[in-house]
């Protein structure tokens, strides 16, 4: 693959993840969960920080240990949506959204 080809994946990466964030976000803002997004996203969208452990984020949120672990599997479960949302505006069958999804990941593994 040419370098020109590895920069357009990476970029459709990167905007297909901002897309599916940007969505998860407004659908937050619009249940009045914008400031519980906003703790949670560094789960989606973690780098070279290492996660806060659920104790101290929970205590953070004043929210017990278990209700913050149900948050944020319910944050994981509603990104994978977002994320199948954006790619279902741009093919036709359920199957080439999976085979967009597999791509995504490929792409934003090589690093």
């Amino acid at each position: 693959m040419s370098s020109e080809d590895q920069i357009f994946d990476r970029s459709w990466a990167e905007a297909l993840v901002t897309a599916g964030l940007e969505r998860l976000s407004a659908d937050y803002k619009g249940e009045s969960k914008e400031k519980l997004f906003n703790e949670l996203r560094i789960f989606l969208t973690s780098g070279a920080e290492p996660l806060p452990t659920y104790a101290e984020l929970a205590v953070r949120l004043g929210m017990t240990e278990s209700t913050l672990r149900s948050h944020v599997t319910r944050l994981r479960a509603r990104y994978r949506e977002a994320l199948r949302a954006e790619v279902r505006r741009t093919v036709d069958t359920e199957a080439e959204v999976d085979e967009e999804l597999h791509e995504l990941l490929r792409v934003l593994t090589e690093g």
